[in-house]
């Protein structure tokens, strides 16, 4: 039983070292499992990996398997802001002004010294974020991420 323990312990410990964001699954052996894979079934497999054996928890106790307790806990307010107003961001990047842009500068934390920059770099790229009528919040919220990533000036807030 002793040998077990320790071999589990020294194969944990072995993760710890690469701590990083595993998304919406989080951290433990599914996320270390099914990593670099994306969708919907390898991050519920994932999870329920992470639920099933106890994993997550012990890895944030332990700080093995991914976790990090000490980085911030961080709500993706632009993803979430995105999923109920497509349409009221779609108007308001096609104007480059308007509440629902405002509002997207709040989500993303843009600066007010920023917020010019961000409402008319979003502007001049509706084509590239909203490239078809059937496009998702989260194919939206990409482009968005790619086009701040690309500007010096607004490459801190796609972090």
């Amino acid at each position: 039983m002793k040998k077990v323990i320790i071999g589990t312990l020294l194969l944990a410990s072995s993760f710890a070292v690469n701590a990083k964001d595993y998304g919406a699954a989080g951290c433990g052996l599914g996320s270390i499992w099914f990593d670099g894979q994306s969708g919907l079934g390898p991050h519920v497999m994932a999870a329920t990996t992470n639920g099933l054996y106890g994993t997550q928890t012990f890895a944030m106790s332990s700080g093995t398997l991914g976790c990090d307790v000490n980085s911030p806990i961080n709500a993706n307010y632009a993803a979430l802001y995105l999923q109920g107003n497509m349409d009221n961001v779609a108007s308001a990047i096609a104007t480059g002004h308007g509440e629902a842009l405002v509002a997207l500068a709040d989500a993303f934390k843009v600066g007010k010294e920023d917020r010019q920059l961000f409402s008319s770099t979003l502007h001049d790229n509706f084509s590239q974020i909203y490239s078809s009528s059937t496009v998702t919040s989260g194919q939206v919220y990409s482009s968005m991420i790619d086009i701040l990533s690309n500007n010096k000036t607004l490459a801190k807030y796609a972090a």
